[in-house]
């Protein structure tokens, strides 16, 4: 569609902003409804009921669009009065183009149904600069060059976003410098919507012949001018010459940056690819608008130099580069030096890990107070909930570390952090904040930090028995003990387990199998006919399955003095010539009063695999007293008294069966 001479594209445009600014003053109004340059504004929010139900503070976000045509976000502080009503207030100075806004609760944020929140600033008879430009920015999602998430679903097409540009350049003296490279894309898609001759545009060949000729080019003007003249105006000689000039005007800029960037992913050889990783980080800074411009990720090249020195465990890795990786990679670092060895395989004591542990928590709290120019988009204080987001099972595992080498305080207060985002569902933590409380006397913290847990059930083994305790202090014996601990579990949250179980029962033939037990003898499935049949295929290196057993020690426990009912602890898929030897010490050293059962490799797992459809471990299997395979479930959430309940239920339903 050609928008020249087309004034009613024009005015439903116009129209369209003036509908949507004045929809949402139930939400939030200003005073004055249409702010001038240097006006004081005041805010009114009434947040909705969602947001109110989340129980958590309301917080609003400022995102500033300058005349120099860049974004900033910033935090808005509101004063709550009467009713559930907020207030603040913001400034237009002569610096500010737009302001959007977006309120939040917790998880829920409200930028008025994806229509956004927007105060574009004004001078006498039209719209100051950066307004039309900020406002379409932010709405065409797909250029990027707005407010990365602050859409979900909204976002207006390549005629409105010309027109909103074209208004900019069209009333704003030195707007066309800046809005040329963005001009030109919106101009080509919205006159060439499928691809096509865009260079015989002439407004496109004016536009890049005006951006051509302007003095004193930054870096990322020729940049711009380059992908413009080889994009757009189909010139490879003119975008060939525009990148030499720039190789021998910035030697280490965004051009031999980018053609060191895609050798980085040639390269084959691990040793070699390696080496230019490392020279691509010592040779070129990080600079944000050029890097994303060229696509160039920086995360992605210090996660292969991480991965590298963490496959070959070389100890140099955090010393060399832990105060200049992205926050991802040191996630990664983390997991892969922390978390695997120290939480999941066990392989390295705390005291092994503290150091590098240390090190990576530093780095994560000095990025909380210095915000990479790649993250704008957060407010400061939402730049700090996102690095607590990404690393918040991580601080449970540091948690843990610091009781174990003794830095009881540190721990306490990571733990309580941990707390105040997990709300008791997160088993481990609720164990380890007990021992906390434990240890420094807290007795009314550890007694509603027990409750708490037995409530959402994530509950340990040691919860119960710290509960028995507690218990056992007020009555005489441990009688009414299974009631009182039952009383405490939600209801709702139980009858929801029971429903989600019943709906993945199934019914089909149990696989046959004879396999040896640690003692030598054998047992078959023949030989159980008449018991509801408890199969869990686990191996010594599946830190998920070893995690699981205390939740199944738990399970069977119930049914101990239950002959109808037989759990079996089937060892699978090991690789470890000595398994048998490494199992019977691993049941040993940890006092499982388990039957284990070994698979020849993974003879019976493949068998019931198949039959289900699925893999991995692990991997746990109810059989009826027909020999019918009623439940089949892979993987473990990390909450032993809600798997002993699962466990218990399906045995349950499995028993109704005829």
């Amino acid at each position: 569609m050609k928008l020249s001479g087309n004034i009613f594209v024009l005015l439903a445009l116009s129209a369209a902003f003036n509908a949507t600014a004045q929809t949402h003053k139930e939400r939030l109004a200003y005073s004055p409804e249409r702010p001038g340059v240097g006006d004081k504004v005041h805010l009114t929010y009434r947040p909705d009921s969602a947001m109110l139900k989340t129980g958590k503070p309301v917080k609003a976000v400022a995102y500033y669009f300058d005349t120099l045509y860049q974004w900033s976000a910033k935090d808005l502080p509101l004063k709550k009065s009467a009713n559930n009503v907020y207030e603040a207030d913001v400034v237009t100075d002569s610096t500010v183009g737009m302001i959007a806004f977006k309120f939040r609760a917790g998880e829920v944020t409200d930028n008025y149904h994806d229509t956004g929140y927007v105060i574009m600033n004004a001078k006498p008879g039209m719209q100051y600069k950066g307004a039309y430009a900020g406002w379409g920015m932010l709405r065409a999602t797909k250029y990027d060059m707005g407010v990365p998430g602050y859409y979900k679903d909204f976002q207006i097409g390549d005629t409105a976003f010309y027109f909103w540009l074209n208004q900019e350049i069209s009333y704003q003296q030195g707007a066309a410098r800046p809005l040329a490279y963005a001009f030109i894309k919106a101009y080509s898609n919205m006159e060439m919507p499928e691809g096509g001759a865009t260079e015989s545009l002439p407004r496109v060949q004016r536009a890049a012949d005006y951006l051509l000729h302007v003095p004193n080019h930054t870096e990322m003007e020729l940049y711009q001018l380059s992908i413009i003249a080889e994009q757009y105006m189909k010139n490879k000689g003119q975008a060939d010459s525009l990148r030499n000039v720039m190789r021998q005007r910035y030697p280490k800029g965004i051009v031999n940056k980018k053609e060191a960037y895609q050798a980085l992913s040639r390269e084959r050889d691990q040793k070699k690819s390696l080496a230019l990783h490392e020279q691509f980080v010592k040779d070129y800074p990080q600079d944000y608008a050029l890097d994303k411009l060229a696509d160039i990720n920086y995360d992605r090249v210090y996660r292969n130099i991480f991965a590298n020195y963490i496959a070959t465990n070389d100890s140099t890795l955090l010393p060399k580069y832990a105060t200049t990786a992205p926050l991802s990679a040191l996630a990664l670092a983390y997991y892969k030096l922390i978390e695997i060895p120290y939480d999941d395989w066990k392989t390295k004591s705390a005291k092994e890990v503290y150091p590098a542990a240390a090190k990576i928590m530093e780095q994560v709290n000095y990025f909380k107070s210095h915000r990479p120019a790649s993250s704008w988009y957060f407010s400061p204080e939402e730049w700090v909930e996102e690095c607590d987001r990404m690393f918040a099972r991580d601080y449970i595992i540091h948690a843990e570390i610091l009781h174990a080498i003794g830095m009881d305080n540190a721990a306490m207060e990571l733990a309580a952090q941990s707390q105040e985002r997990f709300q008791y569902s997160i088993a481990k933590l609720n164990e380890l904040q007990a021992e906390l409380f434990l240890k420094a006397g807290k007795k009314k913290e550890l007694s509603n930090l027990l409750h708490n847990s037995v409530r959402v059930n994530q509950a340990s083994g040691r919860i119960f028995e710290l509960l028995k305790k507690e218990y056992l202090a007020t009555h005489k014996n441990a009688d009414g003990f299974d009631g009182w601990i039952a009383s405490m579990k939600d209801a709702h949250t139980m009858e929801l387990m029971k429903e989600h179980i019943r709906e993945g029962m199934i019914n089909q033939p149990a696989i046959p199998f004879k396999l040896q037990q640690m003692d030598g003898s054998e047992v078959s499935l023949e030989s159980l006919k008449g018991k509801v049949v408890i199969l869990d295929f686990w191996a010594t290196w599946c830190g998920p399955c070893k995690a699981a057993m205390p939740g199944m020690q738990m399970a069977q426990e119930r049914f101990k003095n239950d002959p109808s009912v037989a759990f079996y602890f089937v060892d699978t898929q090991e690789r470890d010539p000595q398994y048998k030897e490494k199992v019977k010490a691993f049941i040993k050293e940890k006092k499982f009063p388990f039957k284990v059962l070994f698979d020849n490799g993974e003879e019976a797992y493949a068998g019931y695999a198949k039959a289900i459809q699925t893999s991995g471990i692990p991997f746990k299997v109810v059989i009826d007293a027909n020999g019918n395979i009623r439940f089949a479930q892979v993987g473990y959430y990390g909450s032993p008294s809600a798997l002993a309940d699962e466990i218990s239920t399906m045995v349950s339903l499995a028993r109704e069966m005829k």
